[in-house]
């Protein structure tokens, strides 16, 4: 192949229906640092990296979808103690699940924000991620 490759996602798109609430709510509890916030729109960062765009939208829209009858979400974030922030999230009063041991493929639970979007949490130390 060529030069032109795909080495990554950059970002993900989530919508939401309240910039300020959501952008508030991600920085809180994730630490994310907010960054080109205009109209309607809000990036959210760790340190110099994208992480999320939030886009307010006034429909129903949110990042789920179902399969086999159950919710799932579009993106999954990952961990190095996955316990502590579970304890943490939980103590906060967010919305998560109970954490999964699937042993060689990791540790997970699922959390929803304000507005219903779902996410996946992952830990798993034998797996290499490079920022």
């Amino acid at each position: 192949m060529g030069e032109g490759r795909i080495l990554g996602i950059a970002y993900a798109v989530i919508p939401v229906a309240d910039i300020q609430r959501s952008a508030a709510w991600f920085i809180k509890h994730f630490g994310f640092n907010l960054r080109h916030e205009r109209q309607g729109y809000a990036s959210l960062f760790r340190g110099n990296r994208p992480i999320l765009d939030l886009i307010e939208t006034d429909h129903g829209t949110r990042a789920v979808f179902e399969a086999h009858g159950r919710k799932r979400w579009v993106i999954t974030f990952f961990t190095d103690d996955i316990v502590s922030l579970h304890a943490y999230l939980l103590s906060e009063g967010v919305k998560v699940g109970n954490i999964a041991d699937e042993g060689k493929y990791g540790k997970f639970f699922v959390l929803e924000d304000p507005d219903g979007n779902l996410f996946d949490v992952w830990e798993h130390h034998d797996c290499e991620l490079v920022f």
